[in-house]
């Protein structure tokens, strides 16, 4: 058996496994991406791209393609409960979608799983990563200086061993490296069993133009009292999802009930069967930090408000600069420990909200008083604060008693663990702009300038630090003499309100980094 070696092994090729390999190439470590499948997703699945996964995207280079991915038609995400797609409106997401300009300056996308996946692989291979589709791993061990995967080529059935420092267990729910490092798993478990039923018709008369169609049907007559439907990049190309489908001929009755078209043709393509979710892993890293998880391995939610395949981008782009980091040898063991630290509580916040959401949308008859109170989208998508992780600590920095995790990104606070604020500069970009590969420091001190370029000589460690013409300050909480210190993934580590020491930027680095 022959053996290679990789600076990070990450098993699975979906979302969070190919986002992870294009931020940890972007860092310039060169990741060996497997996966099972002979490809990418055929199937629609996560649709949508919110602002702050955009401007990641936009970050490692890829925001142009998505949006020229986007399907045709208007612009737009039709979002409602109906009783059909032909019948009565419940209610109307679409009308009530919030303006995200005031947090960020990036777009929403529209790009769904389908078309995501290949964007991404091409640019993890642009950014020196190798992906192995057809490629199971059987097995792997741990030892105190990394981890030995044996992997097998299903196209020859020949099987050979990786040397990796690090393993990114990417390998979704029914993958097994979560299992394999003794991490549990909690959650409300299996909600219902689904058939996603891929069809072809012509219904461009009874949609509304707008690129993306989503509905979600509350109907006596459908099977479990309810469904969706969904489009696809394909025009004339539609998803149903419905429960207890017997055999062809049903799917195509309840594929009608759904539209509201009784005599609508209809070409069947394929099935799907899959589960609803909600499922956390109990820790996110394992194996003495040999091991992390991202996506669904980490954690498994309703699709209900899209927040699955984003939450995935965004755990490789969060995860991928602290290994990259630990990889080159410039952080100590505490950085990586900050994965779950941070990313868990906000997934077990987002996997109640998911579910709300889906109760509220498709599924009235669980609601019950564990049910979440649904938090104001902008709130949850700009508003988190990280309990704890790699940032330096500061009086009054902790969570508040009436917003555990959130704050309002309207009046944001500037706080270490909180994400930077979107502050329009003079020349028309943002201070968003600024973030996705090194740490920078925002100040208009040249004490602190002076600083923070010092200690990332001492410390090997590039610090940008930009001109800035515009009122950044306020926003983050501290006076033009000062200084706030951005990691490298758009979250505050360190902050001055005026001018101090110099050496605390330094200090900083050095406690982010655990160094």
């Amino acid at each position: 058996m022959h053996s290679r070696s990789t600076p990070v092994l990450i098993v699975g090729a979906g979302l969070g496994g190919l986002s992870t390999a294009v931020f940890l190439g972007l860092h310039g470590v060169p990741a060996l991406v497997v996966e099972r499948h002979p490809g990418t997703s055929q199937e629609p699945k996560a649709r949508g791209q919110m602002p702050a996964t955009m401007e990641a995207l936009r970050a490692a280079g890829l925001a142009e393609g998505f949006q020229a991915a986007a399907p045709p038609g208007r612009p737009e995400m039709t979002i409602v409960i109906a009783t059909s797609v032909t019948g009565r409106v419940l209610h109307s997401f679409t009308e009530a979608l919030p303006d995200f300009g005031r947090f960020s300056p990036a777009p929403t996308g529209l790009v769904s799983q389908e078309r995501a996946e290949p964007l991404l692989a091409a640019r993890a291979r642009e950014l020196g990563a190798e992906i192995r589709f057809s490629t199971r791993m059987e097995s792997f061990t741990v030892d105190e200086d990394g981890i030995t995967a044996v992997l097998r080529d299903l196209a020859t059935d020949e099987t050979y061993e990786v040397r990796a420092p690090y393993l990114v267990g990417a390998d979704g729910h029914r993958g097994g490296v979560r299992e394999a490092i003794g991490i549990g798993a909690h959650g409300r478990g299996v909600l219902e069993e689904s058939t996603s039923l891929l069809f072809e018709a012509s219904l461009d008369p009874v949609l509304d133009g707008a690129a993306v169609q989503m509905h979600y049907l509350q109907n006596p007559e459908l099977p479990g009292g309810s469904g969706m439907f969904v489009s696809t990049d394909t025009p004339g190309r539609f998803v149903a999802v419905v429960q207890d489908v017997r055999d062809d001929d049903h799917a195509c009755e309840v594929i009608r009930l759904i539209t509201g078209v009784p005599d609508l043709a209809v070409k069947l393509i394929g099935r799907t069967t899959w589960s609803t979710a909600c499922r956390i892993a109990d820790r996110f890293s394992g194996a003495d930090g040999r091991v992390h998880l991202v996506g669904d391995a980490a954690h498994l939610m309703p699709p209900t408000g899209g927040q699955g395949g984003n939450t995935a981008v965004m755990d490789g782009f969060h995860l991928a600069w602290k290994l990259a980091a630990t990889v080159r040898g410039q952080a100590g063991p505490g950085l990586l420990a900050s994965h779950d630290a941070e990313r868990r509580p906000f997934a077990e916040f987002l996997v109640e909200q998911q579910y709300a959401n889906l109760v509220h949308r498709a599924a009235p008859h669980l609601a019950d008083d564990t049910v979440a109170e649904r938090l104001d989208p902008a709130r949850l998508l700009f508003g988190y604060r990280c309990p704890a992780g790699a940032f330096t600590d500061e009086p009054g920095s902790g969570p508040g008693a009436d917003a555990p995790l959130f704050e309002d990104p309207a009046a944001p606070s500037g706080r270490p663990g909180t994400r930077a604020p979107h502050v329009a500069l003079a020349d028309g970009t943002s201070t968003r702009d600024l973030y996705g590969r090194d740490f920078v420091l925002l100040t208009g001190s040249p004490t602190w300038r002076s600083a923070a370029l010092a200690a990332a000589e001492r410390l090997q460690m590039p610090v940008a630090v930009p001109d800035l013409d515009g009122p950044w300050a306020p926003a983050h909480g501290v006076t033009p003499s000062g200084a706030v210190l951005v990691r490298p993934d758009g979250i505050i580590a360190w902050r001055a309100a005026a001018t101090g020491d110099s050496r605390d930027v330094e200090r900083a680095l050095r406690t982010v980094l655990d160094r």
